[in-house]
């Protein structure tokens, strides 16, 4: 009898420790899953970086954008690839020079998240600002949503009043109005 209750509680010890096994193997490979899924989309945010400021290649956006990307500024949203490459065009046509350095890189799941330093020559007609020859430097803050391994959406902010400051502009209160 004493051997039947030994080998009964064996097998029931056997059998947990096997099932606790699977459980762990699952989270596991589910968990090895989702960084891969995240270091590859870390990857597609740092080719896009390196293409669109660097490399200054408008088909970077073919490449890593969806057709119907939407788009979140501080100042303007756009919806699809066409009009985020009107927007886009317009930059590389006044920026010259342009460099973009990755400081940081964080993706959690499908989305990654940037803080990037953008510099670059104005050189160009911008938003209706004739070419300073100043160098520009700016901070942008960038959260990307990416599906099946192309960016679906993008929200950025970026240092807009200081960019303008850096072009020239000033900025002045309105005068009061008049009673």
């Amino acid at each position: 009898m004493k051997n039947i209750l030994s080998l009964v509680i064996t097998l029931v010890l056997l059998f947990g420790m096997s099932c606790v096994d699977q459980a762990d193997k699952a989270d596991l490979k589910a968990l090895k899953s989702k960084q891969h899924v995240e270091e590859h989309n870390k990857q597609v945010i740092q080719k896009y970086w390196e293409g669109k400021w660097n490399e200054r290649r408008p088909e970077i956006l073919d490449e890593c954008q969806t057709p119907d990307v939407l788009y979140h500024g501080s100042s303007m949203s756009m919806t699809g690839r066409d009009a985020y490459k009107a927007v886009y065009q317009s930059y590389l046509s006044a920026l010259h020079n342009t460099h973009l350095e990755i400081e940081e890189l964080i993706a959690d799941g499908d989305r990654v998240v940037s803080r990037c330093l953008l510099t670059g020559v104005h050189a160009g007609e911008l938003e209706g600002l004739p070419p300073t020859g100043k160098t520009i430097e700016t901070q942008m803050f960038t959260v990307f949503r990416l599906v099946n391994g192309k960016i679906a959406e993008e929200w950025e902010i970026m240092d807009e009043l200081g960019f303008m400051l850096q072009l020239g502009m000033e900025l002045r209160l309105k005068e009061p109005a008049a009673e």
